[in-house]
């Protein structure tokens, strides 16, 4: 009874591990490739930092119109809810554009 116990405990705990194994159809579009990532060149990297700190550019630059509204509203007497949150978002993005273009 004990060996009956033993087996079926191996059976059932090496089950799980046969079934786990990939099998690899050919023609299958889902079989492993031997591809090597190269690492993004100089320029690349380059190019990209210039593209986010133009994208950071343009987000404070909209942030400037949201807020210039936001203070002719104050102007009037009328306190805009977002201009707390639009400063603080300012604030970052300056820290951060600075912090890039000081690099």
């Amino acid at each position: 009874m004990t060996v009956r116990l033993v087996l079926v405990s191996v059976l059932f705990l090496a089950a799980p591990a046969l079934t786990q194994q990939s099998k690899i159809y050919p023609g299958s579009h889902y079989q492993m490739m031997d591809v090597k990532a190269e690492p993004p060149s100089e320029a690349d990297l380059q190019a990209a930092h210039a593209q986010e700190v133009r994208h950071d550019v343009q987000e404070l630059f909209s942030l400037s119109a949201a807020l210039q509204s936001d203070l002719q509203q104050l102007q009037k007497g009328m306190l805009s809810k977002d201009l707390g949150q639009h400063l603080k978002q300012m604030e970052k993005l300056s820290k951060k554009v600075r912090q890039e273009v000081g690099q």
